[in-house]
């Protein structure tokens, strides 16, 4: 991103042998056609669950190594929204999932074998969605309309 800033110093919390204060998120991952190919939910960092994605050997931290076929020749962004505490995040990664589906706007190859079906999402996940995707288009706007 350009003009961001990393910091130099980082200071990671622990207490009890687990990092303190990492929070939930939701994420997808969209491909270079601006399709998402996989929408997750985890408990750590972001930036620490696309690492695992792509690097750990087990097809189960590692699911996009293991079944995005694409891997090696797309370029690919993640977007990662934080959930609010009271707020299941799986909840939130199958309404997300749903709704992209319904919109169209899952890739062909799109993995969703993790996604369970939402049968009566809350007022606050549908919100949390709504915010998502929102925040999803806003992002894709300045591309180039010939990719969307």
């Amino acid at each position: 991103m350009a003009g961001a800033t990393t910091p130099e110093f980082v200071i990671v919390p622990v207490s009890d042998g687990e990092v303190v204060g990492l929070g939930s998120w939701v994420y997808v991952w969209l491909d270079d056609d601006a399709r998402v190919v996989y929408v997750g939910a985890t408990g750590v960092d972001p930036k620490t669950r696309v690492w695992l994605h792509l690097n750990d050997a087990d097809p189960e931290i590692g699911r996009m190594r293991a079944a995005f076929q694409r891997l090696s020749t797309t370029d690919l962004e993640v977007i990662a929204m934080r959930v609010p505490d009271q707020v299941a995040r799986a909840d939130v990664r199958d309404a997300l999932g749903a709704r992209l589906g319904e919109e169209g706007l899952l890739a062909d190859d799109a993995i969703t074998d993790h996604l369970q079906l939402a049968l009566a999402p809350s007022e606050e996940t549908n919100g949390l969605v709504e915010r998502f995707v929102a925040r999803m288009r806003s992002h894709l706007e300045p591309r180039d309309p010939a990719l969307l």
